[in-house]
């Protein structure tokens, strides 16, 4: 214990330093949303630095079971590409759709994740400088997983859905019922679905799917299935839980994507009336 003391003594003109430059830092930052952007940053890329290599070490030791997972992942692509092509096949050339796609899609590694909390956040290995931006989403090999929420030159974190205050547009991909999705705080594999019309027929297993309207993630994109429902006695809508189709304990590889109309979309939901 006395080395403890005799190291504070020692130190105590550095330590008195750190200590006033983070109460600085502090204050700064909840006086000046500038400040508080570029605390953000900074934060995030130190964070980044710190976790990769971390992460890099452990995908090595886990090399065999990733390159199964890819291997059947390329699988399962390479079979939808196969099925769109054929469908292409059969219509004529004028009833084909040769605009841009509306979205693209950017691959990334999650080198730390975090799903314990009440406000769950992600950070993956690209930022800025691979044309990341804040409020892109992010869908993993089976679902969506989360939006970025803030950018650095290399790194960007994610909101994951796990976020208590995050909802998503979701809906029947039977019926095209919409919803808002949102988490509970509780099993990070089931999140609950509102604002399902009692008039509506549920049933258990029935997929969900996003809703596409917002600027976030495509229409269609999975999402998981009806695990429980409940109507509450004179009730007008669905208590409905969801088992999702992606782990959340258990991610590595993801996709960020991107809209190309997102701007246009924004600036004219933003003009006034």
């Amino acid at each position: 214990m006395q080395w403890v003391l005799n190291a504070i003594i020692r130190y105590k003109n550095f330590l008195l330093f750190l200590f006033l430059f983070n109460l600085g830092l502090i204050i700064s930052g909840k006086q000046s949303d500038y400040h508080s952007s570029k605390i953000a940053k900074t934060s995030l890329a130190i964070s980044g630095f710190i976790h990769q290599p971390f992460e890099q070490l452990n995908s090595y030791f886990n090399l065999v079971d990733e390159n199964k997972r890819l291997a059947k992942e390329n699988n399962t692509l390479k079979s939808l590409v196969l099925e769109r092509f054929n469908q292409a096949e059969v219509l004529s050339l004028e009833e084909q759709n040769i605009a841009g796609p509306q979205y693209y899609s950017l691959p990334a590694k999650i080198i730390r994740n975090s799903f314990t909390q009440s406000r769950n956040i992600l950070l993956i290995d690209k930022g800025s400088s691979n044309s990341i931006a804040k409020e892109m989403g992010v869908i993993g090999p089976k679902g969506i997983i989360g939006i970025v929420n803030q950018t650095s030159e290399n790194y960007a974190s994610v909101l994951s859905i796990l976020y208590r205050d995050l909802k998503i547009n979701a809906k029947f991909k039977k019926s095209n019922v919409f919803g808002s999705l949102f988490w509970l705080g509780e099993n990070p594999n089931e999140m609950q679905l509102a604002d399902i019309a009692s008039i509506n027929s549920v049933e258990v297993g029935d997929t969900l799917v996003t809703g596409g309207m917002s600027s976030y993630f495509p229409e269609g994109i999975p999402i998981g299935t009806v695990k429980s429902f409940d109507l509450p006695e004179n009730g007008a809508y669905y208590d409905i839980n969801v088992a999702l189709f992606n782990n959340m304990t258990d991610l590595e590889y993801v996709y960020v994507i991107g809209n190309k109309n997102r701007r246009e979309i924004i600036e004219l939901l933003e003009r006034e009336p």
